[in-house]
């Protein structure tokens, strides 16, 4: 019993160690980066299109809670839909997963993403990169991404990266001897952008920026609420955006005029479907 019970010990203060040691490193990164710049969110981004564009597209979508929270496979699913288009819809997503464990073949759910690479077609696959990654981790992100991208286009697929938002107040953290580090939500989203833009850009994969919409309706319909009581997680707002974006790159159409949506009240849905078709 108190061999078991030392065994159990020794896992959890493993585990704890690991979550240390890897919160550390990306605070360490970022502490010795310069200030960010934040950049431009109105600019066009000459954004890679589908050719061609498909009708009934299989899809599946790679991401953890920014992915599920409010079901946002379901809600592009139904935009599809209402434009006309039969995606044939499919995730795998687990909370906090990064886009490492999707490429581990060893992992739980990556073991199942290799069966799902390796033993399906796939037109589409959304890659949707952890939060704290994607701001301060790009080689982690990157190494990921190159090996998920050579498994899709295998798959005879063609990936997607769903770039995500920063969160609504930002980084801010304080850590130990007195030290903080802060960011605001601009500077966090470009980081977030610079790493997606280039990733997709090496793969010429297509982009799906649904962080820069994000921008881009705070500014235009500030009172549009994009972000869950969190702070971090999409509002049911923030997730229609997102599918609206999606749509757009993905059938290289307008979502302006779709009769879906979702949640919302209809002059809502109609401001985010407007903030989507002007990512270009």
């Amino acid at each position: 019993m108190k061999s078991t019970v030392k065994k159990i010990v020794i896992i959890v203060l493993a585990v704890f160690a690991a979550l240390l040691i890897g919160g550390y490193l990306l605070i360490s990164s970022a502490l010795k980066r310069d200030k960010v710049q934040p950049m431009d969110f109105t600019q066009d981004l000459n954004l890679k299109k589908p050719d061609p564009v498909k009708d009934q597209p299989s899809v599946l979508f790679l991401g953890n809670s920014m992915t599920y929270t409010n079901d946002l496979p379901s809600v592009f699913t139904q935009l599809s839909q209402s434009g006309g288009f039969m995606a044939d819809v499919y995730e795998l997503t687990e909370g906090s997963y990064r886009l490492e464990y999707f490429a581990d073949r060893e992992d739980e759910v990556g073991s199942q993403v290799y069966d799902a690479l390796e033993n399906y077609t796939w037109d589409y696959v959304i890659l949707q990169e952890q939060s704290g990654i994607a701001t301060m981790g790009e080689e982690t992100m990157y190494s990921a991404a190159r090996t998920l991208d050579s498994l899709i286009r295998q798959a005879q697929g063609e990936p997607v990266f769903l770039m995500t938002w920063a969160f609504k107040e930002g980084i801010s953290i304080d850590l130990l001897a007195g030290l903080k580090y802060r960011e605001s939500r601009d500077e966090m989203q470009t980081e977030i952008a610079s790493h997606y833009i280039n990733i997709a850009k090496e793969l010429d994969a297509l982009l799906a920026p649904a962080g820069i919409a994000f921008m881009r309706c705070t500014s235009q319909f500030p009172e549009i609420e994009l972000w869950d009581k969190d702070e971090n997680h999409p509002s049911p707002a923030g997730t229609y955006l997102s599918a609206c974006v999606l749509y757009n790159v993905l059938y290289n159409q307008s979502p302006e005029g779709l009769t879906y949506f979702g949640d919302l009240d209809e002059q809502t849905a109609g401001k985010l479907q407007l903030i989507a078709a002007g990512i270009k």
